[in-house]
């Protein structure tokens, strides 16, 4: 019987472009789709034809799969849910033996992901878990792929992910970024900035409504002329695409249909927690994540803005002759923010990396971003430059570029912002990223008061300037408004 060169599980539709891609990259492959058994006959008939056609054979199960397999056997798990990729890998774990890869796709805490490798690796199992981006338009034009684990098994299986991974300037998007769970911890970066952007953009296009003016219509030609300058990206295209469609039964542009509440995958919260952990900033995130948490609160808000009706509302509208002024300031605004949310996942990467002992290097990360991945943007090409000038900066904010954009913008951010609040619209990526950025440039914060405090009610103790290698504790039971200070030796 023939074996053939890799498998690929899946329940969707990207597992089996993927088996395309493959396919197509002259790999002979082994297809096993767990939906089959949500199809009807025909269904099947028509789909099994289908993948026929491409050289593929079908499977019916995880063993018919592997047992189909050339030694070392080459096995891709992809899916949307944890639960499948769970129920798969317990299943492989006690059929695939030593030698054998498993390349792990779906999205998983890196905690998780760093076990697994553990898990596997008593059994000579090399385990690959990886950050793959670009759902089921990557999976068959090319995805970003960022691997973690096993580095031998990277290696020997570097040509094939080649093959499927999308290319931004002659590389291919695909690198690896670590043992244990710095792939999936990378691809959860990814998932962080793309929340971020969204809610950014969606808070810019706010702004423009309410304070601006500006109809459907008008928001589609600004978000397009956006499209063809700094701040082009993947998003601001299918911001453009949204602003353009109407439902068909009512005529309607769909923005003015869709509900106001935002579902959001755990890999944002993973992120958030993550950078908690490692005392990482992230406010422009962390406000993105907020604010999908309060897009769930409707019935409070709508009962709420009952009982304050009147009391938040202060209509402003920008005069024609302002407008394009305006409009500038929102895009500079929005770029800013953009700024800083690449800027805060960079660092929270640099500091896991060190901490993790990974050696995660942000240029690989910032090129296999700019593929076939969600997050792709000319600022992103602007961060990959700056890496490849300067390999240890600390901060995207310490690249000559960026500062002088912060110089240049930081009088349009502040502007919006202060719009935004003075016209009662939510825009808390806007707000978050401002304060970022004034508590970034800031030689010193008066935050020195919270320290008193914190020594005040927790005897916590406090540095003095240029002693920072000393603690001391006040003497707060002293009435006598001169209080000694004792240097704390322990």
């Amino acid at each position: 019987m023939n074996k053939y060169d890799v498998g690929v599980i899946t329940d969707g539709e990207a597992g089996r472009n993927l088996a395309f891609d493959l396919s197509a990259n002259g790999y002979s492959t082994v297809l096993y789709n767990t939906g089959l058994d949500n199809m009807s006959r025909d269904e099947m008939n028509r789909y099994i034809a289908e993948i026929q056609e491409m050289g593929i054979l079908a499977s019916t199960s995880s063993e018919m799969t592997v047992n189909l397999l050339k030694a070392p056997r080459i096995l891709f798990v992809v899916s949307r849910s944890g639960v499948f990729a769970e129920e798969m890998l317990r299943e492989l774990y006690e059929l695939a033996g030593e030698g054998d890869i498993l390349i792990d796709t779906c999205d998983t805490n890196y905690k998780v992901t760093a076990a697994r490798c553990r898990q596997f690796e008593k059994k000579q199992i090399a385990y690959i878990g990886a950050g793959f981006s670009g759902a089921e338009t990557g999976a068959l034009a090319g995805a970003s792929i960022m691997a973690g684990g096993s580095l031998d098994a990277y290696t020997s299986i570097y040509d094939m992910l080649c093959c499927v991974s999308s290319k931004y300037d002659g590389f291919p998007c695909c690198a690896y970024m670590g043992p244990d769970g710095a792939g999936q911890y990378v691809k959860m970066l990814h998932n962080g900035i793309a929340y971020g952007v969204m809610q950014a953009l969606s808070e810019a296009i706010s702004v423009l409504r309410h304070i601006g003016g500006c109809d459907e219509t008008q928001l589609r030609e600004i978000i397009g002329e956006w499209g063809t300058g700094d701040n082009e990206s993947f998003f601001i295209q299918a911001a453009y695409d949204i602003l353009s469609k109407r439902d068909a039964e009512t005529g309607k542009p769909l923005t003015e249909l869709v509900s106001d509440k935002v579902g959001y995958g755990k890999s944002v919260v993973w992120l958030c927690t993550s950078a908690a952990e490692l005392s990482v900033p992230i406010p422009s995130i962390y406000a993105a994540l907020n604010q999908l948490f309060l897009t769930a609160l409707k019935k409070e808000r709508t009962a709420f803005s009952d009982l304050v009706a009147g009391e938040a509302e202060k209509e402003i509208h920008i005069i024609n002759d302002e407008k394009k002024a305006f409009i500038e300031d929102v895009r500079n605004g929005l770029y800013l923010c953009t700024l800083c949310i690449y800027t805060q996942a960079f660092a929270l990467l640099r500091r896991a990396s060190d901490l993790y002992i990974w050696g995660t290097d942000p240029l690989d990360a910032a090129i296999t971003f700019q593929g076939g991945s969600y997050i792709r943007a000319r600022i992103l090409s602007r961060a990959i430059d700056a890496f490849r000038n300067r390999q240890d900066v600390k901060s995207l904010l310490e690249d000559p570029y960026f500062a002088g954009t912060v110089k240049r913008y930081s009088v349009s951010l502040r502007r919006i912002a202060g719009l935004a609040a003075e016209g009662a619209v939510p825009a808390p990526v806007f707000t978050a990223s401002l304060s970022y950025l004034d508590a970034y440039a800031a030689k010193e914060l008066d935050t020195g008061l919270v320290e008193l405090m914190r020594d005040y009610v927790q005897d916590a103790g406090f540095e003095k300037k240029d002693e920072e290698k000393k603690r001391y504790h006040a003497d707060w039971k002293d009435v006598r408004d001169e209080i000694s200070c004792q240097e704390i030796t322990k």
